[in-house]
Order: C-alpha cells, then sequence, then structure tokens
C-alpha cells in the first residue's frame, strides 16, 4: 500500500446470521453444521474504497444502509465475513459517543481512563488535560461524576478528549449531529486544525450540510452496497435522488434527442450547462415528463446549502408526451411540516410564452429567488398546467374561482430536490425572524409625553 494511502478496503462483505429464536440458534450449532435454521443478512456486501491521508471523507447513506457496520470493521470491533481493509497508522474513533465512559469518575477521571484504554501512556493525558477542559467549557462539572452530566456534556467531553489525543485516522459516526450550534463551530474550526496537520478524519452523518463544506470526497452505501464515490456534492444528489425514488435516469436516447433538438433560449436567459442538471425519471406523467432539474447559485454551479437572503436558481426542463395549449410552470417549496412555504408559477412573472407546445416538445423554466426564509432543510418541487390562449390572455380579468375552473393541471412533481439553508453567524446579516420574510418598510416614531 503506497505512504499516501491510509485506509483500504477491498471487497469488504459482513453477513449477520437472523434466527426466528434463541432455540433455533442452539439447534443449529448442535447439528454441527448440518442443518441450518438461520436466515442470512447482508449489511456489507462488496464494498471497496481508498481514503487518501489527510482526507476529510465522509460515509452517507439511509439509516440500515451499512454505515455504522462498515465502521465497526474498520475499527475492529466486528470481524467481516469476506474482503479485507488495511489501516496505515493509529485509529480514532468516536462511533457510539461516551458508551466507555464511567459514569461515577468525574470528567477529568473519564478522560485519563479512556485515554489509558486506548492504548496512551501513563501521564498523556495529563499532559493536554488543560486544554480537554478548556475546550469542553464544562467548568465545575469537569471535576463533578459523569452520572451529573447531560448528553450535551458528554457530548462535549468526548469530543475534546478525542480532538487532542494523537492519531493519523480520527472516526467520527454522528457526532457532531448534537451540541449547541456555538459547540458544532468550535468543533469544525479544531477538525479543520488535524486536516492541516494531515490527519485523516472519516465522517459518519446525515448532516448533509456539513459533508458538503467539509468533505472532498464521499461513498454512498445502499442496502449494504456503495452505489457511488466522488465529489461530495455529486454524492449528496444521488442521495435525494435515493431517498425520493428518482435513481432510475432517463435513458441515454431521451437524452441523445433532446441533444438533437435545440431550444431557442433568449439571450438573457439563465441557463446552466448541461453537466449541472440532475436527470431523473417520472414513468408514471400524464402530459409531460420532468426529465432534469438543478438548484444552482449565482455563478450556475450545483448548489443544496445556502445562506439565509442568498440568490438561488431553480430550474427544470420537461418533455412533453402530449400536445398542449399555452404552458404554465410552477415551483413548490416545502418544510419538513409539508407547509407550503413558497409556490409562484411563471404567468405570475409576466413571461412570454407559445399559444401551444407540441408533443416532444420540451419546456425550460429558470426561477431565481432570494432565499430570504428561515434557517432549515427544504423539499423542492415542480409543475406543469396548461390554459387556453384566449383565457391566458385575459388572466388579469379572471375572477379566482372562474380561473380554477380554466386552468388544466398536467402532472405535479412535489418531491424532486432538497436544499439547505443557513443563518449567518452574525446577527445584523439577519433580515428576519420568523418562517419568510414580507417585504416592506417599517419606522418608529416617538411623541414626546406632555407631562
Amino acid at each position: 500500500m503506497s505512504d499516501d494511502i491510509i485506509l483500504q478496503v477491498n471487497n469488504l462483505s459482513k453477513c449477520f446470521k437472523i434466527y426466528p429464536n434463541p432455540w433455533h440458534r442452539a439447534r443449529e450449532w448442535l447439528s454441527l453444521g448440518n442443518n441450518t435454521y438461520h436466515q442470512p443478512f447482508w449489511s456489507l456486501k462488496d464494498v471497496s474504497f481508498t481514503v487518501h491521508k489527510g482526507d476529510f471523507f465522509g460515509i452517507i447513506g439511509e439509516n440500515g444502509a451499512g454505515k455504522s457496520t462498515l465502521l465497526k470493521i474498520i475499527t475492529g470491533v466486528l470481524k467481516a465475513t469476506s474482503g479485507s481493509y488495511q489501516l496505515n497508522g493509529k485509529v480514532l474513533s468516536l462511533l457510539e459517543l461516551g458508551t466507555d465512559f464511567n459514569p461515577e469518575l468525574s470528567g477529568r477521571g473519564n478522560a485519563i481512563y479512556s485515554a489509558e484504554l486506548l492504548g496512551f501512556p501513563e501521564g498523556y493525558v495529563q499532559e493536554r488535560i488543560k486544554e480537554i477542559e478548556e475546550f469542553s467549557e464544562l467548568g465545575d462539572f469537569f471535576d463533578r461524576p459523569m452520572k451529573l452530566y447531560s448528553s450535551g456534556m458528554k457530548t462535549r467531553l468526548a469530543f475534546s478528549l478525542f480532538a487532542f489525543l494523537e492519531c493519523d485516522v480520527l472516526i467520527l459516526d454522528e457526532v457532531l449531529a448534537v451540541g449547541d450550534i456555538f459547540f458544532q463551530q468550535k468543533c469544525y474550526a479544531r477538525l479543520e486544525e488535524l486536516i492541516a496537520k494531515q490527519i485523516t478524519i472519516i465522517l459518519v452523518t446525515h448532516q448533509l450540510a456539513s459533508v458538503q463544506q467539509y468533505c472532498k470526497e464521499v461513498i454512498l452505501l445502499h442496502h449494504g452496497e456503495k452505489i457511488f464515490q466522488g465529489e461530495s456534492m455529486k454524492g449528496i444528489i444521488k442521495f435525494h435522488q435515493l431517498k425520493m425514488g428518482l435513481v432510475n435516469h432517463v435513458s441515454p436516447a431521451v437524452l441523445q434527442e433532446k441533444l438533437e433538438v435545440p431550444l431557442e433560449i433568449p439571450n438573457d436567459f439563465f441557463w446552466p450547462a448541461d453537466e449541472v442538471f440532475i436527470p431523473v425519471s417520472f414513468p408514471q406523467a400524464n402530459y409531460a415528463q420532468l426529465i432534469s432539474y438543478v438548484i444552482c447559485n449565482v455563478k450556475g454551479e450545483g448548489c443544496v446549502n445556502f445562506l439565509q437572503g442568498e440568490q438561488a436558481y431553480l430550474c427544470c426542463e420537461f418533455q412533453l408526451k402530449k400536445s398542449i395549449a399555452v404552458p404554465i410552470v410552477a415551483v413548490f417549496i416545502t418544510n419538513k411540516f409539508n407547509v407550503r412555504v413558497h409556490v409562484k408559477t411563471s404567468f405570475q412573472h409576466k413571461v412570454s410564452v407559445p399559444n401551444q407546445v407540441n408533443e416532444g416538445d420540451y419546456v425550460r423554466f429558470c426561477r431565481s429567488i432570494n432565499l430570504n426564509i428561515a434557517p432549515d432543510k427544504y423539499v423542492l418541487g415542480f409543475g406543469l398546467a396548461t390554459m387556453n390562449p384566449s383565457d391566458y390572455a385575459r388572466l388579469d380579468e379572471l375572477p379566482q374561482a372562474e380561473f380554477n375552473s380554466r386552468i388544466q393541471i398536467c402532472d405535479l412533481y412535489e418531491k424532486v430536490g432538497v436544499f439547505y439553508v443557513t443563518s449567518h453567524y452574525s446577527n445584523n446579516h439577519h433580515s428576519h425572524f420568523g418562517l419568510c420574510n414580507l417585504p416592506g418598510k417599517g419606522q418608529i416614531q416617538v411623541i414626546t409625553s406632555s407631562k
């Protein structure tokens, strides 16, 4: 193995035996292998990847994908059924936060005891104990029994200890998903210091914003198999497609046909490069197949993390399965409570549209938006509708009830992509509080008391 490679995993697999009840386990054991009473469950299947020295490497996937099993094999907690791995250096792992702590010992005592269990020589932690204590911000609780600690305090102690122990590889499993935002900032700042020292960090987390921000490369696990390895942004997009059942991309034939039919695009029409678009497939479409979409920043780069108030572009492309009259495209943004935070259509933008779109034609829509909404995770969706040209021409005159009866909904795709809005560090940059920003002006007047 090259000196630059810190971890080499080759065709790693892990199978668990699932028994209907404990007696079946005993019967199988007593049969000396002649009878089988278990069902095999493959938690990992032929997983291979390489991690280089100094990398910030991410492992993502849904619950049950095999992430924790993989880490437990790498750290020696579990034995692989087949395959091999090679580690080049000392490994520290925070897999199950605080499980090795003794509740009767103080934070100081647990720091010393844990380091000795990990093989560090006596007196090693004592030389760093002041740094660990200051980083944890536990105050007087650092010398109190751990049974008095909250879960957040245990988090602080565990990370503070591991952040100041020397190692070549630091493995973190959902560690940074807990604790307040200020401590998380300290943790990430410390991780950046470790990366600068060429220490490799392997991060397993469901906080995909952290993965995009810090990880150069990720692998995506699904049902124990590695289905993607590459840039973090592409891995995150693939993960969201997986979550929403959009992993089956459109066929190469459809993409080739699309390239052979160029669209007439106005010079001022914002449209990112083809390579940043995410192909999707919705076979159940009635009138129009959504074939690709992208969420990007002002540079036209695919992006899922935005600061509050930052401008984003939400773009989509449909291929018509049937001819329709005037096309109307809608953009939906919903939050985790399924509340529609924002819905806006192309006719509300007063865009120029044709009176008819024929079968096989493509409809592109791009919506620029300033994300003046509360920091959170949001789901993006699109929809296509149509209306007769005569009705569309007098939209401003139509009452709401009549408008609803004259518009025809073609296809709705309400769960296509996911993006994140994060807050600014400074309060001065907050445009508002609450769910969304309502444009307007405010004034204050003071009237002097007559007393």
